[in-house]
């Protein structure tokens, strides 16, 4: 499996306090990480620094060999939607590609091919105000699928959601990212989401947070032994 992204010795500091050190990992073709931690600890920073928004750190970031500062390798899905209220659901899609110069001549016919594996069909036409929060959050993701970027960046996209209606969309990103061969780094604090939709855990610990430990997660990973290794590992020292 050939490595698309290479994480190395990352160091992010802020006024004087180092926030994260030695953060270092490899992201695979189709392959999708969890990183979790701890409320505070870092992790939508780290994920920043990842996208090239945050600039100003210490280590490396390699795409496919090549130093990357350019943003234009990922796509970055936030936990809040940022949805613009008066646009519509095609128009809120195709934002990026609007911003990118491409026409809505090109951009349309590309967006209505993914309305119904985005479950959207249908609703096309409609404002924000008048989609569920699952709608609202599959929109966002389609306008992060519509840029083309090869990765995917997933900042807690589920944790505005009702417990019945995460589970729904988790299950639809697991078949959607299949199916569309997306890589993937979600944040969360879900540890049954991470060991549901990862192929591999990061755990992020200690101040400042570090790499406390790297699981792969197959069909044979007993998950209730797991999940009471994880709580451990992310339990703050007092």
């Amino acid at each position: 499996m050939n490595s698309i992204l290479k994480v190395k010795n990352l160091k992010k500091s802020y006024q004087d306090k180092v926030i994260f050190e030695k953060i270092s990992f490899d992201l695979h073709e189709n392959q999708i990480i969890s990183i979790l931690g701890p409320s505070g600890i870092g992790k939508t920073t780290l994920l920043n620094v990842i996208s090239g928004i945050d600039k100003e750190f210490d280590g490396s970031i390699n795409l496919n060999s090549k130093i990357h500062h350019a943003k234009e390798n990922f796509a970055f899905s936030q936990s809040k939607d940022l949805l613009i209220p008066w646009k519509n659901v095609i128009d809120n899609a195709v934002f990026s590609l609007e911003l990118s110069g491409v026409k809505k001549e090109k951009s349309y016919p590309v967006a209505k091919k993914l309305m119904s594996d985005f479950f959207l069909k249908g609703s096309e036409f409609k404002y924000p105000h008048q989609l569920s929060k699952g709608m609202k959050q599959r929109v966002s993701l389609i306008r992060s699928f519509l840029t083309g970027r090869p990765i995917l960046l997933l900042d807690e996209p589920f944790s505005p959601l009702d417990s019945i209606t995460r589970d729904d969309l988790q299950d639809w990103l697991i078949d959607i990212l299949k199916k569309h061969n997306k890589s993937v780094v979600l944040v969360t604090h879900d540890i049954d989401e991470a060991l549901k939709i990862s192929n591999k855990l990061i755990i992020l610990n200690g101040e400042p947070a570090k790499i406390v430990d790297e699981i792969d997660i197959n069909k044979k990973t007993n998950h209730k032994e797991l999940k009471v290794k994880i709580r451990s590992l992310l339990k703050r020292n007092e």
